[in-house]
Order: C-alpha cells, then structure tokens, then sequence
C-alpha cells in the first residue's frame, strides 16, 4: 500500500502526475482514523431505518454528512424497481411495496435525523442539505403487461426534493388522472420539467456554475456540466426555483 503514495509511482505529464496525487488522495482517506467511527452503525440504529441495504445506506449518509469533513455530494442507490412483471405480486420477495416501505422507512429516518442533527455553523444537516429522491422514469400507466408489470414510460414521473430552503408540502405540476401525461407544469417554464433542470437545480445548490464548460481537460475536449441539445433539439435548461418560493 506504500507504494500508492503520491509521488512515488508516477513520473511525467501532468496529468498523470495529477492522478497520482489523487490517488493519494484517495488512500490517505481510507487510512484515516475517523473512517471506521464514521462507518460505525449501531444495531438500534440499523433497525430504525428498517434493517436493509437502503436503510444501510442512508445511515452512512447521514454520519459523513455529519463529520463535517469536506463531502459536498453523497448517492445512495434503492435499486430493483423495474417491475416489467409482477409488479404488485406480493407472494414475490421484492415487489413494488416491499420496495416503497423500504424506501419510506429509510429516507424517513434519514430526514428526521438531518433536522436533528446541529453544524458547526449551529444550522442543520437538513437545512444546508439538498435532498433529490428519484428515479431514471416513469412506469406505463393503465392496464399492466402480459406480465402484470410495468414497462418504461418517459412522459411522466415523480421526484421528491426536501432540505436545503425546499418549501415542503406541495406538489409541483398535475398529471392525468392514471399519472400518465403532464397537464399543468407547476412552474414558470409552462412545460415538464427535464432531468437537465433537476441536475442544474442540484449544481446550483453546490454552489457550481452548471452554464460554463470546462475546457482544460486532459484530452482537450471541452466538458459540458448541463448539455443544451438533445437528439433532435437545443434545451431551455434552467433551475427549479418554484421548489424554494
């Protein structure tokens, strides 16, 4: 493991001289003494956020958010959801209630202890933390599959934003009644809204300028934060202000 630090393996351009030093980076993190207080759960804990995976995870969340220690961005993945069959079975081990009461259970408990739990600056995790729960799609609506499941649907879906200045309690735009096509956008742009306003609206709460392009890369090629066109069109990307007024 010695021979990972900076420094040592590495000679050249620098870009590889950069990755070293991130590489570094990274071992000096995993060797730190606060690693193994931070990824300690206690079992009453691990209970209360419902003795699963997700519920793992969430905890973990929690406690490096609360360490204080420079994360600025945390993912917790609750997969499995791509019910095309079997979608409401519950003679199966995982279906879409299994799934939804796991989900509930842990991002619940997540948030309660995000609004308990104090900063240096005396805010709360909650209150300086922008928390996005969603998914890649929506589900078709109306009658189920041959397989009495669900296939992929783009037209519409949900997603929960909370923390961070959100305006709780609200529901931002109107599907039809079987949730399969947006009616009432909810928002100033009077059109749904793209996954590329949800990123934008995430960035701007990491205090990143998702507009500019990062152009001194490696291979020279420039980086997009937010890409403006689609396949078949240019995008009017902008943040989602309806959720903090």
């Amino acid at each position: 493991m010695a021979t990972l630090s900076p420094g040592t393996i590495f000679q050249g351009t620098a870009p590889v001289v950069q990755a070293d030093s991130f590489q570094g980076d990274a071992l000096g993190m995993m060797q730190s003494p606060e690693i193994p207080k931070i990824l300690k759960v206690e079992d009453d804990e691990k209970k209360r956020y419902g003795n699963t995976g997700f519920g793992d995870a969430c905890l973990l969340a929690r406690n490096i958010l609360a360490a204080e220690r420079g994360t600025r961005f945390v993912a917790v993945n609750h997969g499995f959801w791509d019910f095309h069959t079997n979608i409401y079975d519950k003679t199966q081990k995982s279906n879409q209630y299994t799934l939804s009461r796991d989900l509930d259970t842990g991002l619940s408990e997540l948030i309660t202890d995000m609004e308990k739990t104090k900063t240096a600056d005396g805010r709360t995790l909650f209150e300086k933390t922008l928390i996005v729960c969603l998914g890649e799609f929506g589900r078709t609506p109306g009658d189920l599959t041959v397989g009495k499941g669900r296939d992929h649907h783009r037209f519409a879906m949900s997603a929960l934003f909370s923390g961070a200045g959100v305006i709780g309690g609200r529901a931002l735009g109107v599907t039809d009644e079987q949730g399969g096509t947006v009616v009432k956008p909810g928002w100033a742009k009077k059109r749904s809204m793209y996954p590329e306003d949800v990123a934008a609206t995430m960035y701007s709460a990491l205090g990143i300028d998702w507009t500019k392009e990062i152009t001194n890369t490696p291979s020279g090629r420039a980086f997009e934060y937010i890409e403006f066109q689609s396949g078949t069109n240019f995008l009017d990307v902008s943040e989602i202000d309806a959720l903090f007024s």
